[in-house]
């Protein structure tokens, strides 16, 4: 790393008695400036170490061990008596260096999960997790407007109830989340809305701009009455369609429910007895009403 020094190495095993090393580091120079004021002091008040994970490297394990120095500032008009010496590689309070952080955040963006890069260098998985989002954002470019803009509801997981012990009431978690997907583009998803009501659609909408709203064409939606709402307010000049998914499935059950009808109505025929199709105040029996026809308008049977 850039701006330190290597001051020793020791051998020593850990808790394993698998070998290692402890790496001691620190700052070559004496001096360090105040972030407050700038002013250079070299007097020294005290010496801290801390135990930064680092990269491995070479056979072996490798621990680090950070001397730092905490220097008095000697500029009577500056608010801050004391401050920590640090590097870019080891900022304030830093309990990772950022080589280690950059890695596994390329090991993420290879394909793989955050998990098992967070067992190898047994680092936490939210560790993991916020330095390959910070890598992404950093190289990820804001999306040309959509000519189609898909929008549809998720729900991460299956919903839990949990009770309220001073109300003694019940409160359903796993809240749905709003997405909207480029469906004439590269198909990426563009953003998520918490929610699944017309509020997060508006106001997700309202901070792409005007510009970024008039260039979307057609709105593709399931059949839900606050979507079309919603986006009828934020892009009048869209037109609004159902999504395919949505569409073969309402076909598909109207046709399903055709085909058990149809079924039932014949199975019934055959078997001679008849088939009620609307009700009736009491119960029909043909042999105890004599009825003399399997049709019988007096009864209400069909």
């Amino acid at each position: 790393m850039p701006e330190i020094a290597v001051v020793k190495v020791e051998r020593v095993a850990d808790d394993g008695g698998q070998p290692g090393r402890l790496v001691h580091i620190e700052r070559p120079e004496d001096w360090a400036a105040c972030p407050e004021c700038g002013v250079v002091s070299t007097r020294v008040r005290q010496r801290r170490t801390t135990h930064p994970r680092d990269l491995p490297y070479g056979p072996g394990a490798a621990w680090v061990r950070w001397h730092e120095r905490q220097f008095a500032c000697t500029e009577t008009l500056c608010t801050r008596k004391a401050f920590t010496e640090s590097i870019v590689e080891i900022p304030p309070r830093a309990r990772v260096t950022g080589r280690l952080c950059r890695a596994v955040a390329r090991q993420v963006a290879a394909g793989r999960s955050v998990a098992a890069v967070g067992r190898e260098y047994e680092v936490s998985w939210p560790l993991v997790h916020r330095h390959f989002a910070a890598h992404a954002d950093a190289l990820l470019i804001e999306p040309e407007p959509p000519r189609v803009l898909g929008i549809d509801e998720t729900r991460p997981g299956r919903p839990k109830w949990i009770k309220n012990e001073a109300t003694g009431r019940w409160a359903r978690t796993g809240l749905f989340e709003t997405n909207f997907v480029d469906l004439s583009g590269s198909g990426a998803l563009l953003g998520q809305a918490a929610g699944r009501i017309g509020n997060a659609v508006m106001d997700w909408l309202n901070t792409c701009g005007e510009d970024w709203r008039s260039q979307v064409r057609i709105v593709a939606i399931d059949p839900a009455a606050c979507y079309r709402t919603a986006i009828r307010q934020a892009l009048p000049n869209a037109v609004i369609v159902v999504d395919h998914f949505h569409l073969v499935a309402l076909a598909n059950k109207a046709l399903t429910s055709a085909c058990r009808r149809i079924t039932a109505s014949s199975a019934g025929a055959r078997a001679g007895s008849p088939i009620r199709n609307e009700p009736t105040g009491a119960a029909c029996s043909a042999a105890a009403n004599a009825c003399q026809s399997a049709v019988s308008p007096g009864c209400g049977t069909t």
